[in-house]
């Protein structure tokens, strides 16, 4: 019978007999839609159970990326199976299509066991008792034990005697349990009980905040699975495959109350372990999503949440972080600030500490912040600031340019040093006509930018605030502006210059020597190779031309054996000079190695490329270095190619085209251009 047939029979068209042959009723009669009636009826449990498994096993598919939610959907699919492949035996009337059908819930019988172990090791409610066990170990297992099922019509060792047994509604599978069917037995409750266990040793350690997901997706889980113990043992007057496919949806129901009302699969508890529930800090971990998913008791004292739970807020709504401030900043995976918290009543100083929380595959997948309470500490800091404002001799002995502002930005005091660095004359704050911030600001080479610093001060006075300033006497300031608060109240500013002129010419001098060749002063290879790849993303995607030109000296060895290594330096840097003279300001050159260096032509076609080339050549030709022995000339062999309209080449093939026709002017005498065709065909391209 098909299944086409066995739906019709839900419907009531048409009905068979216990050997499968249409009844040869004209029409129906009151009692042929009576008994239609109560099969639908009697089918409506597993229908319903099917229904609600298929919905949270789409639930849980939308919550895939979520560790442990891919199982679920596995075991929802499989109790599928198993009802829906009951449901399909009661239709059928022959014997053949109820094993067929019997074996298909097999399907769901065999792999339910494995995917529900797979869940409980993957629910992340506590590190894996076991992290060597992997239930993927068992799938061979299941395997072999579904094709020993499916071919039991050869061996008979899991069925013994089926057989049609006609009943009300629908007709029964009767057989007797073979030898297989015993170890089938065994080993799905073996692995049923052992997963149970498992999940129980789980719930037990679970943090307290969390026994409700775990407590009752495991009572979910224990329906079905405790009501097949019970009518394995026939302590009730059904059996197992009639109950268990309706206990599906009940089970379901259970596990959707977990993921609905406790968000299993949404709030996830991460790093549990390194929140120590003693200290007097407070801990307070974060989802990726910035949501609170753990605090300990220290957090919640300091939070205001004695009395409620602040499991699924986010955090702005109890300290004032901005989500934007979770996506950057973090160096080493750490990152920290200080902010403001009124806790019982009481302003609280607190220094936070973020730490990243890596996943499974070292993604981030939520943060720890720890609270420490600095407001003893910013007492002290607020009692410093008070001494310093008051005491000029401790202002004197900086050896930083200071200058005291009061809320006005009227100068309080200054020492001398901060004269001396901005050539002030005596008194300076108090000349008549002259306001002192405008005197500063003329000491700089950027007047506005001191202006707009201050502007962003007064705009968020509470903050310390870190700027660097040019001096019209050619030095470099870090100016620190640290507000001066006495009792919570905001007095004014201290201002600390500080030269670091002498440190950012370090740093633009390093900079420079990280991206140059030190002898020839143009680009490195790894540089020139970073701009190029930019300038070949940009010509591919506007579809731009671009040109490389690869130049090598001929017989630079002849000029080192003839004239010296250091007439061959003076070589290279008075042929990168010249190139850099006969190029255009948007072009690039860079060393290659040894006497090779290499150009990089923007908005450049390969006939444009070769003109330029040619010019080179030409004025390389002139290049001579004096010495003892005579005049030291070179000439160059130099290699074109270009991007093609019809091919999108990577950085290394076009170098490598353009390698390969410097080495064919090589070839053809040297001293020469030779531009790399389209037509042109070389090995690896």
């Amino acid at each position: 019978m098909m299944p086409f047939n066995s739906i019709k029979l839900i419907l009531g068209i048409i009905s068979y007999d216990i050997n499968g042959k249409p009844t040869t009723q004209p029409q129906c009669t009151k009692t042929d839609h009576g008994m239609n009636f109560s099969k639908a009826i009697f089918l409506l449990p597993y229908l319903f159970s099917a229904g609600i498994t298929i919905w949270v096993g789409l639930v849980a598919w939308r919550r895939r990326t979520v560790a442990a939610a891919l199982p679920l959907v596995w075991i929802t699919i499989t109790q599928v199976v198993w009802t829906l492949g009951y449901v399909f035996q009661l239709l059928a009337a022959r014997l053949e299509m109820m094993l067929f059908w019997n074996n298909f819930q097999f399907l769901g019988a065999v792999f339910l066991p494995l995917f529900y172990l797979s869940f409980i090791l993957q629910l992340n409610f506590r590190e894996n008792p076991l992290p060597r066990l992997d239930w993927r170990y068992l799938l061979p297992v299941s395997i072999v034990m579904l094709a020993f099922i499916w071919t039991d019509g050869l061996h008979g060792l899991f069925r013994s005697d089926p057989h049609a047994v006609p009943g009300v509604p629908f007709a029964s599978l009767v057989f007797e349990n073979g030898p297989a069917y015993a170890i089938f037995t065994i080993y799905a409750y073996s692995l049923i009980v052992f997963s149970t266990l498992l999940f129980a040793m789980k719930y037990i350690s679970a943090p307290r905040l969390y026994r409700k997901q775990a407590g009752t997706a495991l009572i979910g889980f224990l329906v079905p699975w405790i009501t097949s113990i019970i009518t394995a043992l026939q302590l009730v007057p059904v059996s197992l495959h009639q109950v268990t496919p309706i206990t599906f949806g009940i089970s379901n129901l259970i596990i959707a109350w977990s993921l609905f009302r406790y968000r299993l699969l949404d709030i996830v508890p991460v790093a549990r372990d390194i929140v120590i529930e003693n200290m007097q800090d407070a801990v307070v971990v974060l989802d990726s999503q910035t949501r609170i998913v753990d605090t300990n008791p220290a957090a919640l004292s300091l939070l205001g949440c004695l009395n409620r739970s602040p499991i699924g807020e986010p955090v702005n709504k109890f300290l004032e972080l901005d989500a934007n401030w979770f996506n950057s900043g973090f160096e080493h995976g750490q990152k920290s600030t200080e902010m403001k918290l009124r806790a019982r009543g009481v302003m609280r100083h607190l220094q936070i500490k973020a730490s990243l929380l890596p996943a499974m595959d070292h993604t981030p997948s939520g943060y720890l912040l720890v609270l420490h309470d600095i407001s003893d500490q910013k007492q002290i800091e607020i009692a410093l600031r008070k001494s310093a404002a008051l005491t000029e001799a401790a202002i004197e002995s900086s050896i930083s340019a200071l200058v005291v502002f009061n809320r006005d930005l009227n100068v309080i005091l200054y020492n001398r040093r901060f004269s001396q660095l901005f050539s002030l004359e005596p008194d300076w704050e108090t000349l008549p006509q002259n306001e002192p911030l405008d005197i500063l600001a003329q000491k700089f080479s950027d007047p506005a930018n001191f202006y707009s610093s201050l502007e962003k001060l007064l705009e968020d006075p509470e903050n310390e605030r870190l700027n660097t300033f040019d001096t019209i006497f050619g030095v470099t300031l870090e100016c620190t502006m640290t507000p001066y608060q006495i009792e919570g109240s905001n007095i004014g500013w201290l201002f600390s210059f500080r030269d670091i002129t002498e440190r950012k010419r370090a740093e633009s001098k390093l900079r420079e020597l990280a991206i140059t060749d030190s002898l020839t002063g143009l680009y490195n290879r790894r540089h020139f190779y970073y701009l190029a790849q930019t300038e070949l993303e940009r010509s591919l995607r506007y579809d731009r031309d671009l040109a490389i030109i690869l130049l090598d000296i001929d017989h630079f060895k002849q000029v080192n054996d003839t004239f010296g290594h250091l007439v061959g330096d003076q070589v290279l840097e008075a042929l990168a000079s010249r190139c850099r003279s006969s190029l255009r300001i948007f072009d690039s050159i860079g060393r290659f190695g040894g006497e090779e260096f290499i150009i990089l032509l923007p908005e450049t076609g390969a006939k444009e490329a070769a003109l330029i080339a040619e010019r080179l050549r030409q004025q390389v030709e002139n290049i001579f270095i004096t010495t003892p022995k005579g005049k030291a000339t070179i000439t160059v062999s130099l290699g074109v190619a270009a991007l093609e309209k019809d091919k999108n080449l990577t950085l290394d093939q076009l170098i490598n085209r353009a390698d390969q026709a410097m080495y064919i002017a090589k070839d053809a005498g040297r001293n020469r251009v030779y531009v790399l065709r389209s037509q042109d065909t070389l090995p690896g391209l």
